[in-house]
């Protein structure tokens, strides 16, 4: 009997051991208890910059000469501006063949569709000055020719500064936030008659007229496009033996050889239209294109958003 005690106690001891043991095994080898890792938001990329540009002007604006039929300028500039991921670039294009600077305030004034444009735009572009100096032009052609232009220019430049600033002042009543690009005009006779200096004379006083009107405004920043336009592949180059090739003396020549040399088939200017010798082709609108790029990028400050902002 008392072995029979002894061996239950015996058992109990082992069961009680083996217990003991199986239970220090399961604590060990236990899978370990799934750690929290703290969740992330994923990053969401920024979505790209909304960028309304509004363009207004003349033919140099509506893109003529521009043998893709695209729209020149205005079209180009949204491409390289959309290359960039963070910028979504729409355009609307309000440029038209022959507008001089009153007609295109005139238009502002009456088109509803315009306004609206011009007020949700973010950026303003502007050609104007053209016309109205060919204008000036054509009615003191005699005066061009005895090089006697001097005596009308000076009120006719202080008549395109008073219209220049109408016409601004009416693109600020509807938006008074947006950056104006305001593009220079050019000499398109120059490689043509070189010898006649005082065209390309009156036009540099054309754009500085321009360029000193447009200081007097907030954010409206100068594009300059005269001299490369002008000039085309003689700028910085000779102009030597381009005054040599050019027998012709625009003061010498009738009117019917200067339509016909004007009208010859191909152009003296590689960036200009060999269709009418006077609008960019596209080479010249590449490089408007270049140059507004050059002036946006320089005050990008005024229509580009900072990291961060919604």
């Amino acid at each position: 009997m008392k072995k029979f005690k002894e061996g239950l106690v015996f058992s109990g001891i082992v069961l009680l051991l083996v217990g003991i043991f199986l239970g220090v095994m399961k604590v060990m080898f236990a899978s370990p208890a799934p750690v929290a890792i703290p969740t992330t938001k994923k990053h969401q990329p920024t979505p790209p910059q909304k960028v309304k540009l509004c363009a207004v002007g003349d033919s140099l604006t509506h893109g003529v000469g521009d043998t893709t039929n695209k729209g020149g300028y205005v079209y180009l500039i949204k491409q390289k501006l959309n290359k960039q991921s963070d910028l979504q670039v729409t355009t609307s294009n309000y440029g038209k063949t022959g507008d001089r600077s009153d007609q295109i305030e005139t238009r502002i004034k009456t088109q509803k569709q315009l306004q609206q444009d011009l007020h949700q735009a973010d950026v303003i572009t502007l050609t104007v000055g053209g016309n109205d100096l060919m204008q000036v032009l054509q009615k003191n052609a005699g005066k061009l020719l005895n090089n006697d232009l001097a005596s009308v220019m000076d009120g006719q430049e202080q008549q395109y500064q008073a219209k220049l600033k109408q016409l601004l002042q009416t693109i600020r009543t509807y938006n008074g936030h947006a950056p104006i690009f305001l593009f220079s005009v050019y000499n398109p006779f120059y490689v043509y008659f070189p010898t006649l200096t005082a065209l390309q004379k009156y036009t540099d006083e054309w754009n500085e007229v321009a360029k000193k009107t447009g200081q007097g405004f907030k954010k409206v920043y100068f594009v300059d496009i005269n001299h490369q336009l002008s000039e085309g592949q003689y700028l910085h180059r000779s102009k030597k033996s381009l005054k040599n090739s050019t027998t012709i003396d625009l003061g010498k020549v009738s009117q019917q050889k200067a339509e016909d040399l004007l009208t010859d088939a191909k152009e003296k200017n590689d960036f200009l239209s060999s269709q009418d010798h006077f609008h960019p082709n596209l080479k010249g609108y590449k490089y408007m294109t270049e140059q507004l790029y050059q002036v946006m990028q320089a005050h990008s400050a005024t229509w580009r958003q900072k990291k961060g902002d919604s």
